[in-house]
């Protein structure tokens, strides 16, 4: 009895000892402890970006992550933007890898293999884009490929409205196929 009796008080100190921190756990590091979680998630989804009760374009993306304190929505997994002139017509239409949206701005800024296309078939490509709600306008920092129906223009940036008929484009090289008469 007396040796049933030492087995268990043995097996109970070595269970009792497994219960204790080891020394060598490791504790959550303090980059753990700040991990930003939104406050709110969505899949294929959309959001409507409106000026002055108009709907200026519409923005869909495969992910969806608002973030309160930062007043601000990650877009990611594709995104899709269809822009409206201020009477409501659709007049082009943005995709792009990833994106953000400032919802007290509703400023855009869109990255990874950007193309914008408008409804009279200009096509914009660019690495970044940031759509100014305010100003109206689509601006690139970066390198940008603009073509149209004759000419393809190469710039270091560019500014234009949405429907790329009024635009800027910085430093601006490319070529043409427009047919120049040439005098005798």
């Amino acid at each position: 009895m007396k040796q049933k009796i030492l087995i268990f008080i043995t097996l109970l100190t070595i269970g009792l000892a497994g219960c204790g921190k080891i020394e060598n756990e490791q504790q959550p590091t303090s980059s753990q402890d700040k991990v930003d979680f939104p406050d709110q998630e969505s899949w294929n989804s959309t959001i409507t970006i409106t000026r002055d009760a108009n709907r200026m374009a519409e923005v869909w993306a495969g992910y969806m992550a608002l973030y309160n304190t930062k007043n601000m929505v990650v877009l990611k997994d594709s995104i899709h933007v269809d822009f409206f002139d201020k009477n409501g017509q659709h007049n082009s239409v943005l995709t792009a890898d990833s994106g953000v949206v400032y919802n007290q701005t509703n400023n855009l800024i869109a990255t990874g293999h950007v193309v914008v296309v408008s409804d009279s078939g200009i096509v914009l490509r660019t690495r970044e884009l940031r759509w100014d709600n305010q100003r109206q306008k689509i601006i690139s920092d970066t390198q940008v490929r603009f073509t149209t129906k004759e000419d393809t223009l190469i710039g270091d940036s560019f500014v234009s409205d949405p429907d790329l008929k009024n635009y800027e484009i910085r430093n601006a090289h490319g070529y043409s196929g427009r047919k120049i008469p040439l005098e005798k």
